[in-house]
């Protein structure tokens, strides 16, 4: 499989809209802002709850499916809905996405 070198930084698109997203290799599950998800009509369709661990503690979270595209690499991707409005970055690359032919290179 070829992999595709990201940065920690890496531009996606989601729904046609181009975003910066943060990548987390320690975040099991990517998440997307609950605000922004909202703005671009991914919550009518949940796809479950999933318990996650995060520096807050332990919560439950929706779940959404939508496609990404990431360096030049579309595929579908699930999402848990939590609030970012105070991060730089509404979109946490976890490694549910990662796995999926990803390098990360920290100096890019």
């Amino acid at each position: 499989m070829v992999k595709h070198i990201i940065g920690l930084v890496e531009p996606v698109k989601v729904m046609k809209k181009r975003f910066l997203a943060k990548v987390d290799t320690g975040a099991k599950r990517s998440s997307i802002d609950l605000s922004l998800a909202k703005k671009l009509g991914l919550t009518k369709e949940l796809w479950g709850i999933k318990k996650v661990k995060s520096a807050n503690g332990e919560e439950y979270r929706p779940v959404i499916k939508t496609n990404i595209k990431i360096a030049n690499k579309k595929f579908p991707a699930t999402f848990t809905l939590t609030r970012r409005e105070n991060l730089k970055h509404k979109i946490l690359l976890g490694t549910n996405v990662l796995k999926r032919g990803f390098m990360i290179d920290i100096a890019r």
